[in-house]
């Protein structure tokens, strides 16, 4: 596997927050962020340059040679870092080869929301589709986290998915509502969530993007999740430190993509 850099990219601002809700202009800048980014995406669905990959030689041959990548990554707004006040974004890349298998079968794969619980059980305990109208899909997952503690988020996500040419498609997932499991233990009781007044801020929004190339022999898929959570004065969140919510989305965007990975045996 490589690694490029460790640290995640942390931007925030250097206010204590008193409680854990979501102010406006803390969403706002999530918002810009994302918007960015996503134009940036608009503007590589090129043959040449559909991946993020494709801009990087060496990662892409190491990939091709069988080890994962993870990257961190940050959306710029006319080179400068965005400032968002109260909170801290993740931005993570993963990427994978994935030996005989095409487009088409991932298509089937990662569109099959419900069968999110069983592809990715160890993180996602629940999953299904609340509503498809043609390439749009809404549906919710409930993500666990054990460290100390244990931690159940109830997430909707709504997604649209683009298919470029026959062997090129992307998705793109944002979160729609997340809320805190009151009592996590209980299996019985995941669906009542604290008000969101009262929850952590471990993570206040979850959009994630697949993209898939057939090429190869294979497919090369790429996973881009972008995460806003509380910040607290100063790096340390202790309720984040000691749910593992400090290294949540990096270890979510590695988790995908090393799932994905002992799916298809490797035959080189």
């Amino acid at each position: 596997m490589i690694r490029v850099g460790y640290l995640p990219l942390l931007l925030f601002a250097c206010r204590g927050l008193p409680a854990a809700d979501l102010k406006p202009e803390t969403s706002a800048a999530f918002d810009r962020y994302v918007k960015l980014t996503e134009d940036g995406f608009a503007k590589n669905q090129g043959f040449e340059n559909f991946l993020w990959l494709d801009h990087h030689a060496k990662e892409k041959s190491m990939v091709w040679l069988q080890q994962r990548v993870m990257a961190p990554m940050q959306t710029l707004d006319q080179g400068k870092e965005i400032d968002v006040p109260d909170g801290v974004i993740q931005h993570w890349l993963g990427a994978v080869y994935l030996e005989n298998t095409d487009a088409d079968h991932l298509r089937g794969l990662l569109l099959n929301f419900p069968g999110y619980k069983d592809f990715f059980k160890e993180r996602i305990i629940e999953s299904k589709l609340n509503k498809r109208d043609g390439d749009q899909f809404d549906f919710f997952l409930r993500f666990y986290k054990k460290q100390v503690s244990t931690v159940v988020l109830n997430v909707t996500e709504t997604s649209k998915y683009t298919l470029i040419d026959p062997t090129r498609w992307w998705i793109a997932c944002h979160s729609t509502h997340i809320g805190e499991a009151e009592h996590p233990k209980n299996k019985k009781n995941l669906d009542e969530e604290r008000p969101a007044e009262e929850g952590a801020g471990y993570v206040w929004r979850l959009n994630f993007y697949w993209r898939v190339q057939q090429a190869d022999n294979g497919v090369y898929v790429e996973l881009e999740l972008i995460t806003l959570a509380r910040q607290t004065s100063g790096l340390i969140n202790k309720s984040n430190l000691l749910t593992g919510f400090q290294n949540f989305p990096h270890d979510l965007t590695l988790y995908l993509i090393d799932t994905l990975d002992a799916l298809f045996p490797h035959h080189r």
